[in-house]
């Protein structure tokens, strides 16, 4: 198998992947991973005929890759797992035949309650970027919340006891998908690992990885421990971790 490249977001933390989109895109598959600035990512895929995630806005994001065996470049990540399931159908594949639908109807629901955890995430992410990365990423996200200096947009005081309980509440719509399996699924397809978990873990990960020690602890200890479990489970899998 030729070594496929990934394209992923760089930070201040050298060779180490963060974010939650590239998180997804590692299904355990042989590859090298290239890292970014955010302000590069716009001209490569360009240069490497990537389509944009956006067709509206024309707007370019990672994570991409280029597979040599077959000279294909593939952005966005469910369509990447929809690639390599059918290009190397003899590793572990996320996309089951018949449930494409499925995933892309959940990607739809599950980004409809990530707001309360955005007004977190977002800010903390600034100072794991490095300099080149910062400018761009302040512009871009602070339009996302109509200007607001990041530094205030998380929520502080009475607002984050609000904000916090509203995170848990998100975490618990996904909670209660899950259980429609049974109260005692680990995963979005009982017992079969797909995109869906993997796109719950990236997130969490990122999740972990920027906030502080005590809200993440809190964060394992909702809906009788299924994101500990989750996290847990996903650790013998060379996909996010």
């Amino acid at each position: 198998m030729s070594i496929i490249t990934l394209y992923d977001i760089a930070s201040t933390h050298p060779g180490q992947a963060w974010s939650p989109n590239t998180a997804k895109a590692r299904q355990g598959i042989p590859h090298k991973t290239v890292f970014l600035e955010y302000p590069e990512i716009e001209p490569l895929c360009k240069k490497l005929g990537a389509k944009p995630t956006s067709q509206t806005s024309l707007q370019y994001t990672l994570p991409v890759i280029y597979d040599p065996s077959t000279n294909a470049v593939v952005s966005n990540s469910i369509e990447i797992a929809q690639y390599l399931d059918a290009t190397y159908p003899n590793t572990p594949r996320l996309i089951p035949e018949g449930t494409a639908a499925f995933h892309y109807a959940f990607t739809e629901a599950f980004e409809a309650t990530l707001p309360p955890l955005l007004v977190y995430t977002l800010p903390a992410s600034l100072p794991f970027l490095n300099s080149a990365s910062q400018d761009y990423f302040r512009r871009t996200r602070e339009e996302l919340f109509g200007g607001r200096r990041l530094e205030d947009v998380t929520p502080t005081g009475d607002e984050h006891a609000v904000m916090w309980k509203r995170l848990e509440d998100a975490f618990g719509t996904i909670d209660g998908w899950i259980r429609k399996n049974g109260a005692d699924s680990k995963y979005f397809m009982g017992d079969t690992l797909c995109y869906a978990d993997i796109s719950v873990a990236g997130w969490l990960r990122w999740t972990k990885m920027v906030l502080g020690k005590d809200q993440w602890e809190s964060i394992l200890t909702w809906h009788g421990g299924r994101w500990a479990s989750l996290m847990k489970e996903l650790e013998k899998y060379n996909i996010v971790f």
